[in-house]
């Protein structure tokens, strides 16, 4: 069989969740990047930083293919509607991302999708291709979902692939500038991977069912290479980590912190890491590569919570983490969930007070979600306590991190809206004087963002723009319109 090039549209759907900018589509590149190396011609469309409609790209590109990215539930509609469009020209249809990867046979039932790729991209993309191109069978791809005759077949995982087959990624498929974000002293801060993956267990996270627990680092060379291109460039001057956690182990973390400074490039970086996976040597050295922001993951304020959700933070050991990082000169983010299924009044008043006493400079509170494949969800499944959606409409209606559908809790759920809205208000009106960050940094956060979607100049901008500016008033409403729950829980 002969090498057939093809013509594949990437298309990154725009998401509904406006409490951040949208960040750099790392997974769309990565594999243009790899099926451009395979000899196939590739295009990005991402549709959270650009107008118009994808009939656009199907008329100028002519493409065989076209793949779209779903991040979750609230992008949904939009991949949704771009499928069909796409459908209209009679070209395949393939989605992928976290979502649509734990499940998959509800969006091939929706008749809009041919292919769901499971898990890694790169790989099972490029299978499918030659597959279809060859008339092969398709039940030999692992990772791979499709329809054959009518009904949805689901081909088994595919194992995960060494990070080091992937390519050192090209931005130059975007125009990284539009991915600019701003955080303390950097101005031109942009999203890179790592690794993928977490080790950890916790029962509430679609993590354990959609990386096994299982961490896998990127070669560090490949990132020093990315960063090095993006600086020289683009002038960008910070990065953010996105990974689930930035090193389980100290080994990795000290090669990587004296990379980073043999580098030279002198960029300050945030991550994502555990309160009980660093001691302050551990900091340092961070803080001496540049770190300047840490998120952490503390969940619940209560030590019975902790062991139920499988967490199992040392709280103390929390603290004296957020207190060594404030000493070292790095700020930190702690988020906590609220709401988990059967969580008491007591439970949360314990997690108010341990926030409330952390040394945190923000703190981002979250409201229980059941995610796909995650223990919890499967529990509430089990115990008739929640439905299993029965297509991709019912899916999106779940509750998400900032809003709330059916609660699982003990506790009312205008108490819930009234926690978070205390908490998501106080970040926004905190004006901290500590060293160098920003002052009001989250107003103006998002004032950028709202100017940032009125120069896109396009309908689905506009609604973005009033959505926040709804999610927003709602805040303001909750956090002050009921001053006896804020009483009761001591957050007057």
């Amino acid at each position: 069989m002969g090498c057939v090039f093809t013509r594949i549209l990437l298309v990154n759907s725009v998401s509904d969740y406006v409490k951040q900018k949208a960040a750099i589509p790392l997974g769309l590149l990565s594999i243009a990047t790899y099926l451009t190396q395979n000899g196939h011609t590739v295009r990005i469309y991402d549709r959270a930083v650009e107008g118009g409609r994808v009939k656009k790209y199907l008329d100028s590109f002519s493409p065989d293919f076209v793949g779209i990215s779903s991040l979750g539930g609230r992008s949904f509609d939009d991949a949704m509607k771009v499928s069909k469009d796409v459908r209209k020209y009679n070209i395949p249809v393939i989605w992928g991302g976290p979502m649509p990867s734990l499940i998959p046979e509800i969006l091939l039932k929706s008749g809009n999708v041919d292919f769901v790729i499971m898990g890694d991209g790169e790989i099972t993309f490029l299978a499918l291709i030659n597959s279809i191109v060859n008339n092969t069978t398709l039940r030999e791809i692992d990772g791979l979902a499709f329809i054959e005759n009518g009904t949805p077949v689901i081909n088994k995982d595919r194992e995960f692939a060494d990070l080091s087959e992937f390519p050192v990624i090209d931005f130059s498929f975007v125009d990284p500038r539009k991915y600019y974000f701003r955080n303390r002293s950097c101005k031109r801060m942009l999203h890179i991977y790592l690794s993928k993956g977490c080790p950890g267990q916790c029962t509430y996270c679609y993590s354990p069912g959609y990386s096994k627990c299982i961490w896998r680092s990127r070669p560090t060379e490949y990132v020093l290479r990315e960063l090095r291109y993006l600086v020289d460039n683009y002038d960008m001057d910070g990065v953010y980590f996105v990974d689930d956690l930035l090193s389980p182990n100290r080994e990795y973390l000290y090669n990587l912190c004296n990379k980073l400074i043999e580098s030279n490039l002198g960029l300050f970086w945030s991550c994502d890491m555990r309160t009980d996976n660093c001691t302050k040597e551990d900091l340092q050295i961070m803080y001496d590569a540049g770190c300047r922001w840490i998120f952490f993951g503390v969940e619940s304020g209560s030590e019975e919570r902790q062991k139920a959700i499988k967490k199992r933070l040392d709280l103390k050991k929390a603290a004296e983490t957020i207190n060594n990082c404030r000493e070292i000169g790095i700020s930190t983010t702690t988020s906590f969930v609220i709401g988990f299924p059967d969580e008491t009044e007591e439970d949360i008043k314990k997690t108010i007070r341990f926030m409330q006493n952390l040394n945190s400079d923000v703190k981002i509170p979250a409201l229980f979600a059941p995610l796909p494949k995650s223990e919890m969800y499967d529990e509430l499944v089990k115990n008739k306590r929640l439905a299993v959606p029965s297509s991709y409409e019912e899916w999106k209606k779940l509750a998400t991190i900032d809003s709330i559908g059916e609660n699982f809790s003990k506790v009312p759920t205008k108490e819930l809206k009234v926690i978070t809205g205390y908490f998501y208000l106080s970040n926004m009106s905190n004006k901290t004087d500590k060293d160098d960050i920003e002052k009001g940094i989250w107003v103006k956060r998002l004032f950028r963002q709202a100017v940032d979607m009125i120069k896109r100049g396009n309908l689905k901008s506009v609604q973005l723009l009033f959505l926040a500016a709804k999610e927003f008033l709602e805040i303001i409403y909750y956090a002050t319109m009921y001053p006896k729950i804020l009483k009761k829980y001591d957050l007057s």
